[in-house]
């Protein structure tokens, strides 16, 4: 009888110590779960885990590496339909532009059937990149566009005279006025009366050079033939993008920008003639002299 109690009671207490064992075993189960669960719930199908190997990319041979590329040019590039790389040059870094006669539409293509990318006014230009056929690519700023060589000259420049230019371009059609308050003041500071309302020949030089460049110019056509810094230009020939174009019955009298081609930025008393690109077959004949500004000096005021 001893022995049966004995057995029932070894009995229960292992059962209860598999129950326990049990128990135990659900509980880590459970946690590990919830830690599982916690570790990954950011984890979505739409964002699944790559294995390392997935994030392998493999490398192509080292011969293509070595292999030379063929030359092409601007005409077979444009027809394969490549992405053209343009590096903006140093500001006094000159390039070659293509400057508009009129104003004129940059297409996305060398040809009328093409989009319209952007529009140039007369005078204005873009770099120019090459030739095709009755076309000029140009750099729009960002991609490839296309002049029309009915509508635009090539010029030599560069970015800083560009800026004088588009600073004069942008008074197109201002009044003139002999005698009109100078951009700069008596000690080439910024003058507080200035409106830019009207010009004359010099106010105007000099503002297109000090809004354009940070370039300080005399006052007067005098001092800017005279004490302008830079290269003396005694023969029409020489004359590049924006030098100096000095005309007078003798004496110099007159100032204006050269844009090239035959084309002056100007204003003149003539009509009251207002800020103007015009030819210079009325000026060629009383030309002077000119100069090419030494765009390295800021101060030039006199």
């Amino acid at each position: 009888m001893k022995n049966v109690c004995g057995f029932l009671i070894c009995l229960v207490l292992s059962l209860s110590l598999l129950f326990a064992s049990c128990d135990r075993e659900e509980c880590i189960s459970s946690e590990i779960s919830d830690h599982h669960e916690d570790l990954f719930s950011h984890v979505t199908e739409e964002e699944p885990i790559q294995s390392p190997a997935e994030e392998i990319t493999e490398l192509p041979p080292a011969e293509e590496h070595e292999r030379e590329e063929t030359p092409v040019s601007g005409e077979e590039r444009a027809a394969a339909g490549s992405i053209y790389t343009y590096t903006e040059p140093d500001a006094l870094t000159p390039y070659t532009a293509a400057c508009a006669t009129a104003n004129v539409r940059v297409r996305r293509g060398a040809g009328t059937g093409y989009g319209i990318l952007q529009a140039l006014e007369k005078g204005d230009s873009l770099p120019y990149l090459w030739r095709e056929g009755e076309w000029l690519a140009v750099w729009t700023g960002d991609r490839v566009g296309y002049l029309s060589v009915s509508y635009a000259y090539l010029s030599e420049t560069n970015r800083t005279i560009e800026r004088v230019i588009r600073a004069g371009l942008a008074k197109l059609g201002t009044p003139y006025q002999w005698g009109a308050t100078r951009v700069l003041d008596d000690t080439g500071g910024a003058n507080r009366y200035f409106t830019g309302e009207s010009f004359d020949c010099s106010s105007f030089v000099q503002y297109c050079f000090y809004i354009g460049s940070g370039i300080k110019l005399g006052h007067y056509t005098g001092s800017q033939a005279d004490q302008t810094l830079g290269r003396v230009l005694y023969r029409y020939a020489d004359l590049k993008r924006g030098d100096f174009y000095f005309t007078g019955s003798g004496n110099i009298s007159h100032v204006v920008i050269y844009l090239g081609n035959g084309l002056l930025l100007q204003t003149y008393s003539a009509n009251g003639g207002p800020v103007s690109i015009t030819t210079d077959e009325r000026w060629k004949g009383k030309f002077l002299s000119g100069r090419r500004p030494d765009l390295t000096v800021v101060e030039q005021f006199r």
